[in-house]
Order: C-alpha cells, then structure tokens, then sequence
C-alpha cells in the first residue's frame, strides 16, 4: 500500500549519506536524514528517515517517516509511519501510528494524551498487510 504524499514543503534541509551529527538539532520545516544523527531532534515540521538513515535520539516533532532505523523516543504531534523497510526500537507517543507489512517495532506505544490519561477519541492505529489494511479507531 502507498500512503498519500504529503504536499511539498517550502523548505528541506537534508544530512546525506556519509554525514554524523551529535548534538541537538532544531529545524523549521522538513529535515530528511540519510546519515547518522546522535541526541535530540526539535521541530513543528516533520522528520524523514532515508532507507541508509539511523537515528538514535529523542525527536519531538510533528510528523515522522521511518524507512531506516531509529532508536530512542518519538513524541509526534500528528503521526509516526513505519514503512516496510523501518526499524523501529524505542518508545512512541502518537495519537496516530501506521506499521507496514514487514517493518520492525520494538517498544511501547503511547496514543494517549501523554499525561496518563486516556486515549483521544481519533486515535488511530492501522497496520498494512499485503495489500489489505486494517484499522483501528480508539
């Protein structure tokens, strides 16, 4: 299954194969890592990892794409997507989460306000198989 492109953003930044950063590292708009990215991600935007990508680090964002690796926590506003070459090994808090067929999630998911409470009433959990989707509303 193909997920609905989001419309391009007016501005990219970009850390391409080959490259390491260490530290904390806000951005405005878009950040796509095909490197190695090590400590702390902060954006209202949104963070793609790049199939040669790894992040290990503590990303709160609005939007993040996995098709490399990630280790750490994610804390996204509006959703976290697995795609089936991702690997995922850490904590997620997301009102909205979708696994691919054939990725990798080791961790605990969090759909909740991220306070304790209860779970919001959009929030949606789909995992894609083959193909054939299946969702869940909470």
């Amino acid at each position: 299954m193909k997920f609905k492109k989001e419309p391009e953003q007016e501005a990219l930044s970009f850390l391409a194969e080959g490259v390491e950063f260490t530290g904390e590292l806000r951005f405005a708009s878009a950040l796509r890592v095909d490197g190695v990215v090590r400590g702390k991600l902060i954006s209202e935007g949104s963070l793609m990892i790049g199939p040669t990508g790894r992040v290990e680090a503590e990303v709160a964002t609005r939007r993040v794409s996995i098709s490399g690796e990630f280790h750490g926590t994610i804390r996204a506003s509006d959703r976290i997507e697995v795609h089936k070459d991702g690997k995922v090994h850490g904590d997620l808090y997301t009102p909205c989460l979708i696994i691919e067929a054939g990725a990798l999630f080791e961790g605990k998911c969090n759909m909740s306000d991220g306070l304790g409470g209860t779970i919001r009433e959009e929030a949606l959990l789909k995992v894609v198989e083959g193909g054939a989707e299946a969702g869940r509303t909470a």
